[in-house]
């Protein structure tokens, strides 16, 4: 069976997390490693107030801890293991979401988890992705030669040179 790398977000009960870090913690690595996950790096992500209200039992949670983990499994034991997180978890655990992490991206992604201990890591990553004139230096000077023209904003099918802009319209002006 093929051995996998994955990384799971846990979105923990923020009350319970502040009063018991370690029981929690304690659990869902023993939760991981019962089905045969190797844990990697595992560490809090951060604490802030959710989207929308989640209501379990008779309590209403406004706010969630986030909790990561990287860990290596068998991937035919992924699915066994997200059912039991559904199951036996539910007095602290309200959310959790799993991804594959592909093997060509298993160091950075581990190196960036080990080092980099600000929440927002993953948005830092996505400013070093290389943008469309990086490929196609041609693009620098006509940004609209992917559309088949020097488009720059303003109405479709209208072409204007690269860095000109379109004068205002005047409410007596017709519609081009």
């Amino acid at each position: 069976m093929p051995v996998e790398l994955y990384e799971t977000m846990f979105l923990l009960d923020a009350n319970r997390m502040a009063t018991e870090p370690d029981v929690l913690k304690n659990n869902l690595h023993a939760a991981l490693e019962k089905h045969g996950a190797e844990i990697l790096v595992a560490r809090m992500w951060d604490e802030r107030k959710i989207a929308y209200n989640i209501r379990r039992a008779s309590t209403t949670h406004k706010k969630g801890s986030y909790y990561i983990v990287y860990y290596k499994m068998e991937s035919t034991k992924q699915a066994a293991m997200d059912h039991d997180f559904r199951l036996s978890m539910t007095e602290y655990l309200l959310r959790h979401l799993t991804a594959h992490i592909d093997y060509r991206w298993e160091e950075a992604m581990l190196d960036v988890a080990r080092n980099d201990q600000a929440p927002g890591f993953a948005l830092r990553g996505m400013q070093e992705e290389t943008s469309p004139t990086d490929i196609n230096p041609a693009l620098i000077n006509d940004p609209g030669a992917e559309f088949g023209g020097g488009f720059v904003g303003g109405l479709a099918g209208t072409q204007m040179p690269a860095g000109e802009r379109r004068p205002p319209r005047r409410r007596d002006d017709k519609p081009e």
